[in-house]
């Protein structure tokens, strides 16, 4: 049986790239550089589907959620309509925060895991608790970057691999916003491409010598014969559409 489908409600590219939408469970890797909209394409995606009742998560960590409000508000983004249906998780303290839980719990047991694992496993029982509560069936993390930062991964290959599996058994569809490796970046930054269900790209392409374009690829999607051209990535009164690239 074919897996239903996740709009991201992009304008040509659910129906043009990717033949219907994201085949739901899939964790999805949604990289590039700074300044090609990332994180708005990725509350875009969870914003619209949880406008037709499909709830979310958005996971902050490289930002506060005052300050991810702020910036989906100049969006032309209404975040109060979807307050109740897409809550946003700040741990825009990170490490603190987790370790505070992290203390907490160890108060209440006798046994100490490593504290990577520790983190780890706060950090999952507070997103399952709310899949429990709030039965959203998407998930941002914004981002893998900042997490594995926190996280600090002995085995970044091994526990890259464990975390997606745990994704996918949290039966949820995960978008992971993550920055543009670097050009001398070691084979082992990108582990997550091979191990991801999709990778969506984002870069700002020079067209002249001062003036930028946005691109948009759909790398990989797994289950999907999608279009893996470049497309133009355009965002005009609060909607992203795509067309042909021409070059």
């Amino acid at each position: 049986m074919a897996r239903p489908l996740v709009k991201t409600h992009i304008r040509g590219f659910d129906e043009d790239v990717l033949r219907g939408g994201i085949p739901q469970g899939h964790v999805v890797l949604v990289r590039g550089a700074s300044g090609t909209m990332k994180s708005s394409l990725a509350y875009y995606v969870l914003y619209h589907n949880a406008l037709e009742g499909a709830p979310g998560l958005y996971v902050t960590l490289e930002q506060t959620a005052a300050g991810l409000l702020e910036h989906i508000a100049g969006l032309g983004l209404k975040a109060t309509a979807v307050s109740e249906a897409l809550p946003i998780l700040d741990l825009s303290r990170g490490r603190e925060y987790l370790e505070e839980m992290v203390a907490k719990v160890g108060s209440m047991t006798e046994t100490a895991a490593p504290r990577g694992e520790a983190l780890l496993a706060v950090l999952k029982a507070k997103i399952f608790e709310l899949r429990m509560r709030r039965n959203f069936r998407l998930l941002a993390i914004d981002s893998w970057d900042a997490l594995e930062l926190v996280l600090e991964f002995d085995d970044r290959r091994a526990e890259t691999f464990g975390f997606f599996e745990w994704l996918r058994d949290l039966g949820v569809t995960s978008l992971l916003i993550s920055e543009e490796p670097a050009l001398e970046a070691p084979p082992t930054a990108l582990e997550e491409e091979f191990l991801a269900d999709g990778i969506i790209h984002l870069r700002l392409e020079p067209v002249t010598e001062t003036a930028f374009q946005r691109r948009v690829q759909c790398v990989k999607m797994r289950s999907v014969n999608q279009d893996s051209d470049d497309h133009t990535l355009l965002f005009e009164n609060g909607r992203f559409e795509v067309a042909r690239a021409i070059g």
